[in-house]
Order: C-alpha cells, then structure tokens, then sequence
C-alpha cells in the first residue's frame, strides 16, 4: 500500500515537474526589429541653421563640432545613417532573446550614395545586420540587367549579396530566352524563407507593389498574380510546412495593408513599407499585427509578440529614433568614410559646401488644410526647371513647366541647404554618363491633351497624389466631389495668366522631365516631339542652379492648384 502512494506522489510530481518545464518553453517571446523606404540613406542627415545674429551668438556660425554638430547651443540637426542603425540593432540583439531584424523594401535611389555605388554597398552592409528584405518598386528603378548586376556583385567586380531577397509576387523565370537577367535573379531572389529561432518556426515572405505607375512596361509585365491571390497562396503553404509565425514583408503601402491584406488568412504580422508611414501605434486588424516605421533610416521599429499553442499575440511595439545619442558603429562609419571619398571625388562637396539657405522648410506635401494643391517643393522644381529650360537656346521657349509630384520627395528642411538635400528631393532616373536623374526637355502639346493630363493627375487625388501635376506658368481649379475625368475647370485653365480659351492657338510648348513626357506622349500614342537642350539639362542642376541664384529661398504653397470642394473659390 505505502510502495503504491510513493508511486503516485512520485507520479503526481513528476507531472507538475514535467509540467513547469514543458510549459515556458511552448511560450517564446520574439523581438522583430524593422526599417522600410530607407532609400540610400547612408551617411546621416545633417541640417545647419541659416546664419542669423541669434545663431551666431549661440555658436552657429563653426564648422562643426563632433557629430556635425556646432558646439554647445548650436541648432544642426543630424539624424540617422546605417551607422547608427547598426549600432541600434546590434545592441537590441546582445540585449534580447529571439531577434529578427527585417527591411520592407526600397532601400535603392535617393542619395548620391546610391549615384555612386548603385546600391551595393548597401546591401553588403545590410547582410549583417539584417535576417531579409523584401523587393519594393525603386529595387527595379534601373531594370532587371542592374539588379542582377548587383546583387551578383558583378557591377562592383566583387562578391554576391548574401542578405535574403524577397519577392512572391514577380516571376522573374523567363524560359523563351535564357539571355534574359531575369534568370539570374531568379536563383536568387526567394519567394519565402523559414527560420527557425528558439524552436520557433517562422515563415517570412515578401509582396511588391504592382501600380503599374512605377514600373517600366518590361518589369510590370512580371507580375504573378494579385497580390492578395499570391499572399493567401504563401501563408496557407508556410502555415501547413508547420511554422508557427508567418511575416508578411509587404511592400504594398498602409491603405493596401490594413484595408485588405488584413484580411488574408494565414498571416500573423504585416511589416509594411511604400508609403512611407510612422505610425504612432501598431495597428490591429483582423487578427493581424500591422507596423511601419517611416522613411529615410531614421527610425528602427521594434515589435513584441508572444508566440505559444494558442498562436501569436501582440506584446507592445515602439519606434526607436536612430539620432545623435546613438553612437555609429566605428566599423561601418570607416567604409562609409571611403564611399564618401569616392563620392565627393566624383560629384565634389556635395555634403558640405551651402548651394542656398531655405528660410522655412521646403514641404514636399500641400497644405494638411484648405483648399491649395500645390507643394511648396513641386512648385520650386517646376519654376527651377522653367528657368533652366528657357535659358537653353536650342529648345522652344517653355509656356509652362509639369512636374508629377510622386517625382519629388522628401522636402528640404529649412536652414542651409547642400546638394544632397537637392537630390533627396529629386531622387528619381538614372543617366550612366553623369550619374544624375531626370533631364529636362521640351515638347508642344495640344490643349485637349493638356486638359487631359490635367484631368488625369486629378483623377483619384483623394486616395492618390503622386500623379498630381505641380505646375509653373500654369494655374488650373477643379472639383473633386464631381467624377474622375470632368474634374477640371476649363475655364480656370491659364497660362502665363491668360485663360486658353484667349490663348489664340491649340497648342502649348510644355517643359517636363523626360520621365513626364513619356507620359504625355503616351496619351497621343507617341506624337509628341520631345526637343533636348544641347548641353542636357538634368533636373538635380536646375534646381541647385536656380536655389543658388535665389541665395535665400522662401516657398510656399500660393494656389497654383485649386480644389474647389475644399472650400476653394474663384479667383
């Protein structure tokens, strides 16, 4: 009888025991550190007040001290950089059990770092600190022979990316011509990736945008499947080859995430990027974890979650700002040191010698209120661009400058302004010769294909606004209660103040950048003649060229755009 209850006291103990060890270890804690829309954005952002008595007395007017900075009282501002970034996500994963460090995409164009260096140096920085990336839409800006030339290290004459690529939804196989540099990438690029961390599998895949809008011909016509087809395909495989956490790495943008990807069975976390949102708090929708964590590398978000038998649950997310306080990593600052070299050998001083002073910053966004649509940038590069292109002898004097506001970015803080603040806000295009972006051109358009680019840019203007026109000699109202495509005010349309219907011609000779002609040329079906200035002008030059004549530069959004349901009436 006593040997029986030893035995069941032996039993009874041995359950609990076994119990107490069993359980912690079906509940893990994960950490996922993540960046998106980093865009080249090696070395750290660094802004100098305007010179003015107050700043002068309170240490302004140095050189610089230690971080860029100009000694004590100083207003410089610097943040960011992949050095700081590594420092960051080192020190998180010496500190933390668990740790996933992820990119949601577009970390090619926007700095002369990436003109320089196509990207390279990037990615072979990255592959240490970071477990994947997906692919988003500026990784294919310079096409698919580029990417490859990349990736592989055969543009730099060195090593291959060995950081993780993303991309479920792109079929880069092309079996009608082996020449194709599609096939190179795809042995590379993966369309998921499972890691196992603490016991934890974790199944991680990517989405790229498919707006056709920022893609060539060529590289849209790669697209798979829709990508709300191609996620639920992806997590319904990983989910049944038994991981326990599937990670959406979506390059699709918030709308797209929270509205309907949050919708997709299987998916557990959305890391989003694209549209460039800081959010303030992570966003539950449908059972599905949602985070970004802005633009540029100047924050590090960092997700908490509790993984056990009854799936994943949210602990807390936060953002980190990658700013002075971090310390770069010497290791890292060193090699940025050598690119820098490179690129100021190339392009000259281009981080340190003042190109103007903008008194106020340079928005690239319109008023949050009100019924203005132009941005104070949009409409400093258009009459950047006007100047340039009527300066050139060997092109048609100009009536009106377009620019699509999707082309700039970023805006230029106020204070001193160098030629990477210029070319942060014209990022886009690539020319091999100079290393810069856009050229500007020329071209004669007809008025009723004016008025239709116009109706265009606004025809989705409450959801989209990267297509909307930023203008120069050109003023235009229009209402967007009515329905796309009899938006615009016909007889609001004036150019260089005069209404069209007094222009006393059907045409118009309109500057653009050679990557808004191909658009204007695309509703004529290719009648356009397009008119080169002989030099070319690139657009990074006339916007650094007409700042420096200005010296002191003052913008401002003035109603170029009018939306009239916001309140905007007639002038």
């Amino acid at each position: 009888m006593m040997k029986r209850k030893v035995e069941t006291v032996w039993a009874v103990l041995a359950f609990v025991l076994g119990f107490a060890v069993l359980s912690p270890a079906q509940t893990k804690i994960l950490t996922i550190l993540h960046t998106n829309d980093t865009h080249s954005a090696l070395l750290p952002f660094t802004h100098q007040p305007y010179p003015t008595l107050f700043t002068w007395f309170l240490g302004g007017h140095g050189q610089g001290g230690q971080d860029g900075f100009c000694g004590p009282g100083g207003f410089d501002r610097e943040y960011a950089g992949i050095a700081r970034m590594s420092t960051l996500i080192k020190k998180i994963r010496m500190g933390k059990k668990n740790v996933l460090a992820l990119n949601a995409g577009d970390v090619f164009v926007g700095s002369f770092e990436f003109n320089a260096y196509l990207g390279y140096p990037e990615l072979k920085i990255m592959e240490n600190l970071y477990d994947a990336m997906t692919l988003g839409n500026h990784e294919f800006d310079l096409g698919l022979g580029a990417l490859a030339g990349v990736v592989t290290g055969a543009l730099a004459g060195s090593d291959p990316v060995q950081l993780p690529l993303l991309c479920a939804n792109f079929a880069f196989v092309n079996p009608h011509d082996a020449a194709d540099p599609a096939n190179i990438l795809a042995g590379i690029v993966k369309e998921s990736i499972v890691r196992t961390i603490d016991g934890v599998k974790v199944g991680i895949f990517g989405l790229g945008d498919e707006d056709p809008i920022n893609y060539s011909p060529a590289i849209a016509a790669r697209f798979s499947g829709h990508p709300l087809e191609v996620a639920a395909t992806q997590a319904a495989s990983l989910k049944a080859s038994g991981c326990q956490v599937v990670i959406c790495l979506s390059h699709e943008g918030t709308s797209f995430d929270v509205n309907e990807l949050s919708k997709v069975a299987g998916i557990d976390i959305i890391v989003g990027g694209h549209s460039h949102d800081l959010f303030k708090k992570a966003v539950l929708r449908n059972g599905k974890i949602i985070v970004q964590a802005g633009s540029h590398g100047r924050y590090l978000g960092e997700l908490q979650v509790k993984v056990d038998a009854g799936g994943v649950k949210f602990l807390n997310w936060r953002t980190r700002e990658v700013d002075k306080t971090v310390k770069p990593d010497r290791t890292i600052e060193a090699q940025l040191n050598v690119l820098r070299q490179g690129i100021e050998a190339r392009f000259g001083h281009v981080y340190t010698d003042p190109v103007a002073y903008a008194l106020r910053d340079i928005s690239h966004d319109w008023p949050a209120v009100g019924p203005f649509r132009d941005a104070p940038l949009g409409i400093l590069v258009s009459d950047a661009m006007k100047r340039a292109l009527l300066a050139s002898p060997t092109v048609p004097p100009v009536d009106c400058v377009l620019d699509a506001m999707g082309y700039t970015e970023f805006g230029i803080p106020a204070g001193k302004v160098v030629g990477n603040d210029i070319l942060r806000a014209v990022p886009y295009g690539y020319d091999e010769i100079s290393g810069l972006g856009f050229k500007v051109v020329a071209t004669i358009v007809p008025l009723d294909v004016l008025i239709g680019g116009l109706e265009y840019s606004v025809a989705s203007v409450e959801t989209e606004q990267s297509v909307c026109l930023q203008p120069s000699g050109l003023t235009f109202r229009y209402d967007s209660s009515k329905p796309a495509g009899s938006r615009v005010d016909l007889s609001s349309i004036k150019i260089g103040g005069v209404s069209v219907a007094e222009l006393g011609r059907d045409y118009c000779v309109v500057g653009l950048t050679d990557q808004v002609f191909n658009f204007f040329n695309g509703l004529t079906g290719g009648q356009l003649t397009r008119y080169d200035p002989d030099p070319p002008i690139f657009e990074y030059n006339a916007v650094r060229d007409y700042m420096k004549s200005l010296g002191f530069v003052f913008y401002r959004s003035e109603g170029r755009v009018i939306d009239t349901a916001a309140g905007g009436g007639r002038r």
